[in-house]
């Protein structure tokens, strides 16, 4: 079976005609047997996508040359199995939600490739700061780094509050999976009065690709919001496994849990998620089933807990 070529790259920059390009992408996409998430949005895109490598360079060349984006660097890696069920395409006024008086099109954090960060978070004087949320913390991280513990983004404007508002001068390293979360983070904090902040340039997925073994800082696997669950430090599949229920990652050891069940729940959000929830995970899975045996994809695998 032939690999898919899996590709990961933002770009900060403002960005008029949003709808146009998302337009544009997804036609593209369609047309040439591409899936992944991508977003398009006044403050810029942010894209992982899985497909053919030609064609997912030519999209590249489309979004650089037709709508004049900046696009200096992208990570890619490969994949057994296609990571994503299908195309979704995103468009919106930010690109992501935190609110505050900020703007990461003028302000962000300086930018660190892999030789400057390894640097910068030896010093014993860094604060490191894991920005990802924290079922993807509890996989892997670079040692000695500060965990939010954030169910997501939203969140991190109280933990830099709670616990960095006396330590505005100093040296701060952000970091997280792709780099986008830390383009705005570093926005919010730059904005909030901090005076030294770094972010690792591409997130943890760039500084795997491009760092050599013997110099690499990190711990454990990353977390990548697609089929692959995890990655490892050459950036092929992890050996984690995914509760279809609350989406987090899961060791082979717990799916021996008497809550685990698959496609419904496990040990993590049997609790907390309720019983209609749980019927309905119940009835998709037997869908997912059915289709296999058809030899079919089916399309509902990513359903989540109402909101209570």
């Amino acid at each position: 079976m032939t690999q898919k070529s899996v590709v990961t790259f933002y770009t900060i920059e403002e960005i008029d005609n949003y709808l146009k390009i998302g337009r544009s992408v997804e036609r593209y996409c369609n047309k040439n047997d591409i899936v992944g998430t991508f977003f398009s949005t006044l403050q810029g895109i942010n894209t992982t996508l899985s497909g053919n490598e030609e064609s997912l360079k030519g999209l590249i060349v489309l979004l650089q040359e037709k709508y004049k984006l900046n696009i200096s660097s992208q990570t890619w890696s490969k994949s057994k199995n296609n990571p994503f069920k299908r195309l979704k395409v995103k468009c919106r006024k930010n690109l992501l939600p935190l609110e505050g008086n900020f703007d990461p099109v003028n302000s962000r954090g300086k930018y660190l490739n892999y030789s400057d960060w390894n640097k910068l978070i030896s010093d014993p004087d860094t604060l490191i700061i894991d920005v990802r949320n924290d079922y993807e913390t509890e996989i892997g991280s670079f040692k000695n780094s500060i965990i939010p513990n954030i169910k997501n983004l939203t969140e991190f404007p109280n933990f830099v509050e709670k616990m960095l508002s006396t330590k505005k001068n100093k040296k701060i390293a952000m970091f997280c999976t792709g780099g986008i979360r830390c383009e705005i983070a570093s926005s919010f904090m730059l904005s909030e009065g901090f005076t030294n902040v770094s972010q690792l340039e591409g997130g943890v997925l760039r500084y795997l690709n491009d760092v050599q073994d013997e110099k690499n800082l990190w711990q454990g696997e990353c977390f990548v919001f697609d089929d692959r669950v995890t990655v490892d430090k050459n950036l092929k599949k992890g050996d984690y496994l995914q509760c279809f229920g609350c989406r987090r990652p899961l060791t082979k050891e717990d799916l021996e849990s008497e809550f685990y069940k698959k496609g419904v729940s496990c040990h993590k959000c049997f609790h907390t998620s309720s019983d209609m929830d749980k019927e309905r995970f119940a009835q998709r899975q037997l869908q997912i089933e059915l289709a296999e045996k058809k030899g079919y994809t089916h399309m509902g695998a990513n359903a989540k807990q109402s909101k209570r």
